[in-house]
């Protein structure tokens, strides 16, 4: 299952799996998590309901 994570000083999003930074259609960075979740539905791939938000 994969993991979105929020980067707190960025903004940005990414996607984690096994503890890794994942691409998606050929993207690891996001502005929304609605995008992360589109492009990981679109590679049938799992995602974790909760999201990750880092402090800056």
């Amino acid at each position: 299952m994969m993991r979105i994570v929020n980067l707190g000083r960025t903004g940005l999003f990414v996607a984690m799996r096994g503890g890794c930074l994942t691409s998606l259609g050929g993207r690891s960075h996001w502005r929304s998590v609605d995008e992360v979740r589109r492009a990981a539905l679109a590679e049938n791939i799992p995602v974790s309901d909760l999201v990750v938000r880092t402090l800056p």
